[in-house]
């Protein structure tokens, strides 16, 4: 999982985070919380998650309501602008952050985990991409046909009385 989202959603995460790096507020805010010392810098990471809090509660009550697919993109949504909150916090206090021993030993435990997923995972990713660039139609095609036999068990399971809400 931890290599799924490094390739897929970080990658676009990083996009976004460089754009909003261009917006003049957005410098100006990176360079002030880059001034913070690292015990003022580790509360601001509660921000994002009390923020993630709120809004999970929100997607559960729309979950109790009923509402399956409100329910998964809300949370997707609130999961993916807390992240990328904590990510801006811990670019913008790095430095600040890393002279904190144990903070610092916590990232480069992180690190040498994400660097252990990778290696495992090196000769089949290696596989994947060679399979896409060699044969993008080949994916397409198995894409659609797990989409295609994806629908007929969902439709199955509604005429067997499944509720899948």
């Amino acid at each position: 999982m931890v290599v799924v989202f490094e390739d897929v959603v970080w990658a676009g995460a990083a996009a976004v985070l460089r754009a909003l790096a261009r917006l003049p507020p957005f410098r100006s805010l990176h360079r002030q919380m880059g001034l913070l010392p690292g015990w003022a810098a580790v509360p601001l990471f509660l921000v994002p998650e009390g923020a993630a809090r709120a809004g999970e509660v929100w997607a559960v009550a729309l979950l109790l309501r009923g509402h399956t697919v409100s329910f998964l993109l809300v949370y997707a949504l609130v999961r993916l602008l807390a992240t990328l909150l904590a990510v801006l916090v811990y670019q913008a206090c790095k430095p600040a952050l890393l002279q904190i021993p144990w903070f610092a030993t916590l990232v480069q435990w992180t690190l040498a985990v994400r660097d252990w997923a990778l290696c495992q995972l090196q000769p089949l990713r290696a596989r994947m991409i060679a399979v896409g660039r060699l044969a993008p139609g080949v994916i397409a095609r198995r894409f659609t046909a797990v989409k295609r036999w994806l629908g007929r068990q969902l439709a199955n399971c509604g005429t067997r009385g499944g509720d899948l809400r």
